[in-house]
């Protein structure tokens, strides 16, 4: 109830809503819509009430609700099912139970903090209340599983160009990170399940410091945000609506087989290409020079012996061992 009054309320564009006309519509008493309302204010929600004309929204709060992102939106699937929780241990977690109890294909799992969000081999990714972006798509591409990994670099090129929009200088740390000046700013961890032949569903977690005033040492060597490269706050939802905007037509296009722009995204904002970096390989730690990313997504590796190797994914470090 409280979502379709403000549905209402937010169709008006500031305009006055009279009480009456909501409880015709909904079929609710004067009392629930009063009551409701009430809650709309404690959301974080400026509601102007005036005798005989009725309620207007005067601003909104910078929430990643389905009321707030879904208007911003032009894909044609994703997004356009969103869960909202104010608080989860890990949206991917929250995600993959949807996931398992059916959900529609691109379905988007928000919240405004985790308690237990994680990144790559475990680490745990570090957000404070309202201040990232914190989001997973769950996806039914219905293909087998090997066509999987390149669907976490078209994500990173969703967030690159997004924010290459927005004036940033981003670059793509193969094959899941979104850095600027050095810096991680979004991290990306696709999960999947499966059968041996077919991919039940995928669910690929993005987290993007937005708004992080301050990071703990010795993160602080190592990650940034948005505010402090830009020196200013930015609205968290109007980021989130555009990079699923920018995701779903790479995503289909991916899967159709009609080209490859994220690679080319992801090419051209390389950040290890040339760069020496150390990775596991049969449970030992080598030294290589990162090449180009191939056709599959794979990242060409160049050893000092004269041998190269294509990698399709993995943990990869800058420097030597």
């Amino acid at each position: 109830m409280k979502g379709k009054i403000l549905t209402m309320l937010k169709k008006r564009q500031g305009d006055f809503v009279s009480g009456q006309s909501i409880c015709d519509s909904l079929g609710v008493s004067r009392t629930a819509v009063w009551k409701h309302v009430n809650q709309l204010k404690e959301d974080g929600y400026r509601v102007e009430s005036v005798p005989r004309k009725g309620y207007r929204i005067v601003s909104s709060p910078d929430v990643l609700t389905s009321e707030e992102i879904v208007p911003l939106l032009d894909t044609d699937f994703i997004g356009k099912n969103i869960i909202n929780h104010h608080e989860v241990e890990s949206t991917n977690l929250t995600a993959k139970a949807a996931g398992r109890s059916g959900c529609p294909d691109g379905t988007v799992v928000t919240t405004e903090h985790q308690t237990g969000g994680r990144g790559r081999s475990g680490r745990s990714w570090i957000s404070s209340p309202g201040e990232a972006v914190q989001m997973s798509i769950v996806l039914r591409p219905g293909t087998p599983p090997a066509t999987a990994p390149p669907i976490t670099q078209i994500g990173a090129a969703a967030v690159a160009v997004t924010l290459e929009a927005m004036g940033f200088a981003p670059k793509v740390k193969w094959p899941n990170d979104v850095l600027i000046s050095g810096k991680k700013v979004c991290g990306i961890l696709t999960e999947m399940t499966c059968e041996l032949d077919r991919i039940d569903f995928i669910v690929m977690g993005i987290g993007i410091n937005v708004n992080v005033k301050a990071f703990p040492k010795p993160v602080d060597e190592v990650a940034t945000s948005l505010l402090l490269e830009g020196g200013r706050s930015l609205d968290r939802r109007k980021i989130a609506a555009e990079v699923l905007n920018r995701f779903e037509p790479l995503y289909r296009e991916y899967l159709e087989g009609n080209g490859d722009a994220y690679l080319e995204i992801c090419r051209r904002l390389s950040w290890l290409e040339g760069k020496e970096i150390s990775f596991e390989k049969d449970g030992i730690t080598v030294t290589a020079t990162a090449g180009d990313i191939d056709e599959d997504g794979r990242l060409e590796v160049h050893f000092p012996d004269g041998r190269s190797e294509r990698l399709l994914s993995g943990e990869v470090h800058l420097g030597s061992v």
